[in-house]
């Protein structure tokens, strides 16, 4: 188990990372924080129930991984539809935040936010 926490512990530090980002409106910073944040957390999650977790970067991908091997996945498949939008904006935030000239609005990074703050939920519930 303590080879995974490490995981859940640079999960919390980008999530704060992204706090700190937008308090001070750097907006693709935060989008970027909390992108990883989210992987994180669900390769965590993850790693706790099958020891290891997919290489994959996407977070449609890892949370379809979730809900099979937590057999939730008509929850995943809601939360994925109800939070399209806004887990397409943390994909893009992945790439865009670093290489490209993309804003973010304060709107968008407050729902992505939301997003991850309802994540990290639906997580702990597991």
């Amino acid at each position: 188990m303590a080879k995974i926490d490490f995981l859940k512990k640079r999960a919390d530090e980008f999530f704060n990372l992204a706090k700190s980002s937008f308090k001070e409106k750097y907006y693709n910073l935060a989008a970027f924080n909390l992108e990883q944040a989210s992987q994180l957390y669900l390769k965590y999650y993850f790693a706790l129930k099958a020891k290891k977790y997919p290489k994959t970067h996407s977070l449609e991908e890892l949370l379809k991984g979730i809900g099979k091997i937590y057999q939730k996945e008509r929850e995943v498949k809601k939360l994925l539809e109800e939070n399209a939008s806004v887990i397409g904006d943390l994909e893009q935030a992945y790439l865009t935040s670093r290489y490209l000239p993309v804003e973010f609005s304060k709107k968008r990074i407050e729902n992505m936010f939301e997003f991850v703050e309802k994540l990290i939920e639906f997580l702990k519930k597991l």
